[in-house]
C-alpha cells in the first residue's frame, strides 16, 4: 500500500487468477463474458498448451462456462479463491468435472509460471517504483481541483495479460501489466480514475450545497 496520509493506492497482481487465467489459455478455453468477466485477453507471455491425450480437449465448452463460474467467485482473489483451484481437494471446482479434470492435468505448470509472473512484477516495483509519482498526481489533481481530495483507498488488481488495458470488475479497477509498467499510460489512467472518484463523491454527497456556496467534494 503506497499512502500519502488521507489516500492509499495498494496494486496486487493475486496468485489465484494468475492460475484461473493460466489455466483457461492453457487449455484454450473460452469462457462467457458477463459483468463479472469481461472480454480479457490472452496472458503475455502466451503459455504453453495442455498436452492431452488425442491432442483435443474434450468437454472445453463445458469446462468454459464452468471456468466462468469459478471466477465469478473467486474474483477479485484471496486466500480462499486460492485454495479453491488448488490440490488435494480443489474445493472450488466440485461439481465442475471437466474443469477439475483440465485442473488436475495443468495446476503444476500453472504454479510455476505464476510464481515467475509475480517475481516479475516484484522487480518491476523495485525498479520502476510509482509512489513519488502518484503523489505528485495527487498533488496535480489537488492544484487543478483547488482544494484537497477527499480520503480514498484505491485496491487495483494487476494482471498479466497482452496489450496496454483497463477494466472495472465489481467495483474493482484492473489493469494489464504492460499499462503498470509504462509511467505515462499509467499515470493518465490514474488521474482519470481519480476524477471519476471525485464525480462519485459529488453524486453522492448530501445534503446539497446550497446555492452559490463553494462545495466541499472532493
Amino acid at each position: 500500500m503506497r499512502s500519502g496520509g488521507s489516500w492509499g493506492i495498494r496494486l496486487a497482481m493475486p496468485q489465484a487468477l494468475l492460475l484461473g487465467l493460466h489455466l483457461r489459455d492453457a487449455a484454450g478455453l473460452h469462457p462467457p463474458t458477463s459483468a463479472l468477466l469481461p472480454d480479457l485477453p490472452r496472458l503475455h507471455p502466451a503459455v504453453t498448451p495442455l498436452r492431452v491425450h488425442g491432442g483435443e480437449i474434450a468437454g472445453a465448452e463445458v469446462a468454459g462456462r464452468q471456468w466462468a463460474h469459478w471466477w465469478a467467485g473467486a474474483f477479485p482473489g484471496g486466500p480462499e479463491a486460492l485454495t479453491s483451484i488448488l490440490p488435494p481437494l480443489f474445493t472450488g471446482l466440485r461439481g465442475m468435472t471437466e474443469l477439475r479434470g483440465l485442473a488436475e492435468l495443468g495446476i503444476d505448470e500453472a504454479v510455476t509460471w505464476a510464481a515467475g509472473a509475480r517475481d516479475r512484477e516484484a522487480r518491476l516495483t523495485r525498479t520502476r517504483p510509482l509512489a513519488l509519482f502518484e503523489t505528485n498526481l495527487v498533488a496535480e489533481v489537488e492544484r487543478d481541483l483547488g482544494r484537497r481530495i477527499r480520503p480514498f483507498s484505491l485496491d487495483v488488481v494487476v494482471l498479466p495479460l497482452q496489450g496496454i488495458a483497463s477494466w472495472d470488475v465489481a467495483g474493482l479497477p484492473v489493469i494489464t501489466e504492460e499499462l503498470r509498467s509504462d509511467r505515462d499510460a499509467y499515470l493518465t489512467w490514474l488521474r482519470e480514475r481519480l476524477l471519476g472518484l471525485r464525480t462519485a463523491q459529488r453524486r453522492d454527497a448530501t445534503p446539497p450545497t446550497p446555492l452559490g456556496e463553494e462545495p466541499t467534494l472532493p
